[in-house]
C-alpha cells in the first residue's frame, strides 16, 4: 500500500503528467473492471429469468449505480476489493439450482475474460508495437493493470466468504445449498472478511496466487506469440 503512494509520489515529482496519466488510467481500469463485474451477475440473472437487477436500474455502465465505497478503497489501496452486489430474486430463475451457481460465477467469469485479452494483448504489443512511441507505452500500462485487477477481482471473489461469490459457488457446488445463513451470521461473516482485509491476512495469499496466475499466462502467450 505505502509502495504504491510512494511511487505515485515520487512519480508527481519527477513526471507530473505521467503521473496524472496513471493515475487516470488506473481508475478507469478499476471502474471497468468493478462495473463489468457486476454487469455479468445483472445480465446472466435476466437470462435466467430474473428482471430485478435490470428493473433496478443496474445493466448499465453508470459507476454511481454500482460502486460500494469501502470496497473501491480496498481496491485502490490494497488491490482487491468490491462493488455493491446486484440484487436478484432466485424465485425468478428458470431453474434454481443451475441458475443461482451461473449468476455467482458471471462476475469472476467476466474478470477472467477481461485478464485473458489484456494480457493477449499487452503481450502482442510488446512484441509487435513500437516501443519508442510514447502512446504505445501508455496503451501498454493500462493492458497491465487491466490484467493485474481482474485477475485479483477474480482470485479475491473466489474465496468462500460472505457477500463474496465464493461463497454462494461453495455452497451451491459442494454443499449442495444446505449452508443457510440468517441475517446476523451472514453480517458477522461480512466483519470477518472486512477484519482479513484490513489486518492484511489475506494479501500474502491472495498476492501469491495472482502472481502466478500473471506470470504463468504472460509466459503462456509469450511462446505462443514467439
Amino acid at each position: 500500500m505505502l509502495t504504491r503512494f510512494q511511487s505515485i509520489v515520487q512519480m508527481l515529482r519527477t513526471d507530473p503528467i505521467g503521473a496524472v496519466i496513471y493515475l487516470v488510467l488506473f481508475s478507469a481500469a478499476i471502474l471497468l473492471s468493478l462495473i463489468l463485474h457486476e454487469c455479468g451477475h445483472g445480465y446472466i440473472a435476466l437470462k435466467c429469468g430474473d428482471p430485478t437487477a435490470k428493473y433496478m436500474g443496474r445493466l448499465t455502465m453508470d459507476p454511481r449505480k454500482h460502486l460500494d465505497p469501502m470496497g473501491t478503497v480496498f481496491m485502490v489501496l490494497l488491490g482487491f476489493g468490491w462493488a455493491k452486489p446486484v440484487p436478484v430474486n432466485p424465485k425468478n430463475y428458470k431453474n434454481p439450482k443451475r441458475d443461482d451457481i451461473l449468476v455467482s460465477i458471471a462476475g469472476i467469469c467476466v474478470n477472467l475474460l477481461l485478464f485473458f485479452l489484456s494480457m493477449l494483448f499487452y503481450v502482442i504489443f510488446i512484441r509487435k508495437a513500437s516501443r519508442s512511441s510514447q502512446f504505445i507505452y501508455w496503451i501498454r500500462e493500462f493492458l497491465l493493470l487491466m490484467s493485474s485487477i481482474n485477475v485479483s477481482l477474480a482470485v479475491f471473489n473466489l474465496l468462500p466468504i460472505p457477500p463474496l461469490d465464493g461463497y454462494h459457488v461453495f455452497n451451491d457446488i459442494i454443499l449442495k445449498g444446505r449452508l443457510q445463513l440468517d441475517y446476523q451470521t451472514f453480517r458477522i461473516a461480512q466483519i470477518v472478511l472486512l477484519f482479513l482485509c484490513f489486518s492484511g491476512a489475506l494479501s500474502g495469499v491472495l498476492s501469491t496466487a495472482s502472481n502466478w496466475l500473471l506470470n504463468t499466462v504472460y509466459r503462456f502467450f509469450l511462446s505462443v506469440i514467439h
